[in-house]
């Protein structure tokens, strides 16, 4: 998808409502249950993530980030740049912000907010995570936090909007479980969980604002 096109857009692109818990349950891992759109557990904690376009060579491209192997749910996926809410963050957008600059070295000041989408309960680390989009006119140079970010990656969105990237069904380990979950996969990455799900309904209004 070409820039230019889509600036021109945006006006459409902030105000398109999907089917949400549709395009979420598209891309949810095999047997995964139902959750309510407010449901928490007692000890939920609160993350805000970022989708962050911007522009190489003319086309829109996704910024995503390959996390480290560590310990833990997470640990070596694709995701988008985001953490968990802290005390100082005024609202979870706040959080998203933070965390982009602290995860890939990109400031608050060279993106421009564009909307929110539907936040998603992931049951194996108990958080709810709420997505944001945002995006830069400008080509944008990242620095990652070597803790945290093994890599960014950066995916042209027409690519993503393909078919043959956007159905595969793949085998992926989490908790030291194999399990089945719908992804996208795009040359080596595989996207899949909750980062696919929020992915998938950005997607849907991408094309919705395209009709």
């Amino acid at each position: 998808m070409k820039f230019d096109f889509f600036l021109n857009n945006l006006s459409k692109i902030e105000k398109i409502k999907v089917n949400s818990a549709l395009a979420h349950s598209e891309f949810s891992p095999k047997d995964r249950p139902e959750f309510a759109e407010d449901y928490k557990t007692t000890k939920t904690r609160n993350a805000g993530v970022m989708a962050v376009f911007s522009p190489i060579k003319d086309e829109v491209h996704v910024t995503l980030i390959v996390r480290t192997t560590y310990d833990g749910a997470h640990s070596g996926q694709v995701a988008f740049a985001g953490g968990k809410w802290e005390k100082e963050d005024k609202s979870f957008q706040d959080t998203a912000f933070r965390e982009v600059e602290e995860e890939i070295g990109v400031s608050k000041n060279d993106l421009t907010f564009c909307r929110s989408l539907t936040s998603v309960y992931i049951p194996p680390s108990d958080f709810r995570v709420y997505p944001f989009l945002a995006y830069s006119k400008k080509k944008l140079s990242y620095i990652p936090q070597e803790e945290e970010v093994a890599k960014v990656i950066t995916i042209p969105l027409s690519a993503l909007l393909q078919d043959n990237v956007r159905r595969q069904v793949t085998s992926v380990v989490v908790n030291n479980k194999t399990i089945i979950a719908p992804a996208f996969v795009y040359e080596d990455y595989v996207i899949w969980g909750a980062t696919a799900m929020m992915l998938n309904e950005l997607i849907q209004v991408i094309l919705k604002s395209m009709e």
